[in-house]
């Protein structure tokens, strides 16, 4: 079967692979229709792997003689640890994770416990690949409607930094969220526009001014991102790192200053259970109109590996690699 597989730093090839066949107890072997390509994937590639890898997470597959479409939970938890007790099966000391240490979507078959299989119903099923980032966005919603009981204020003012897909979907949570009823504003680099801010409602601000922000959500993952969340966050407010960070990145306060302006510092770490991946499921199929607008560019696989290397989506969107293209 063919798969783009990762062999080395920025290395990215369509090659021909085994084709999975062996399956142990409660397992499948789906066939693969769309593929997201999330920051992450482009991460991993441009950091180089200990072994060649077929990433991609953000699956939709189908069932040999089964209908309908299914969207990958990739965390494969072992459900006997102390994180698992706990229902923090991203944090499972034994955890798999399909497209990151193990083999992932990019190819044309993948190999898959049957549980990890969600079943949808949408009029396109190339929307199922917002299913797992929507499913980590409803976590980290979670977490951060929970700190926002620390605030001194009920409709704290709010600071979304990063109009990435990341940003559009913890925006979109906020703003559908009974729980939450405070003024939102978008800080972007970029001047491209963002059809989805004013679907929402919210303010786009070209130059965010300090103190200002009780709430600040980090989405963009990048250095400077982090150090603006962190320099225009008013005393006593959250900050939020929603954004994947890379490794090599410091928190560029110091605990002092953290202690003397009393920030609170949270983060999510991805977090798709069978709750969160249902609760995605149902925010897609109520508004597919708004999630539409979300999907970019369609490629075919041939052209993933200078996607992962060369990276550019447009703004706002999920570019996705269908695999009949």
């Amino acid at each position: 079967m063919k798969a783009a597989v990762v062999y080395g730093v920025n290395q990215v090839e369509i090659r021909e692979v085994s084709t999975p066949t062996h399956v142990q107890d409660g397992e499948v072997i789906a066939d693969v229709e769309f593929v997201g390509v999330c920051k992450t994937d482009q991460q991993l590639t441009m950091m180089g792997l200990e072994q060649e890898r077929i990433l991609g997470h953000e699956v939709v597959c189908r069932l040999p003689a089964q209908k309908g479409h299914f969207a990958l939970n990739n965390e494969i938890s072992c459900g006997q640890c102390t994180y698992c007790q706990e229902q923090l099966t991203s944090h499972c000391l034994n955890l798999q994770e399909l497209g990151v240490n193990e083999d992932g979507g990019y190819a044309e078959k993948i190999r898959t416990p049957r549980k990890s299989l969600h079943p949808f119903e949408l009029n396109n099923p190339a929307l199922g690949v917002l299913i797992e980032p929507l499913s980590c966005a409803v976590r980290g919603t979670s977490r951060i409607l929970a700190a926002t009981n620390l605030l001194s204020v009920s409709r704290p003012k709010t600071l979304i930094i990063g109009g990435g897909l990341s940003g559009v979907l913890i925006s979109y949570l906020l703003t559908h969220s009974p729980n939450f009823d405070g003024e939102i504003d978008l800080y972007d680099i970029t001047q491209a526009p963002l059809p989805w801010v004013d679907r929402l409602g919210i303010q786009r601000v070209d130059e965010p001014e300090p103190d200002q922000a009780h709430l600040i959500v980090e989405c963009s993952g990048s250095p400077e991102g982090l150090a603006t969340a962190l320099r225009l966050v008013r005393k006593a407010g959250i900050v939020c790192i929603y954004g994947v960070p890379k490794p090599e990145i410091s928190l560029p306060i110091s605990p002092h200053e953290l202690f003397m302006r009393e920030i609170t510092v949270i983060t999510s770490f991805a977090g798709a259970t069978d709750h969160t991946m249902g609760a995605a499921i149902a925010y897609i199929k109520r508004d597919e109109q708004f999630f539409e607008q979300l999907l970019g560019r369609i490629i075919p696989l041939e052209k993933l590996p200078t996607e992962l290397t060369v990276w550019c989506p447009q703004p706002g969107t999920r570019t996705v690699v269908d695999m009949n293209a």
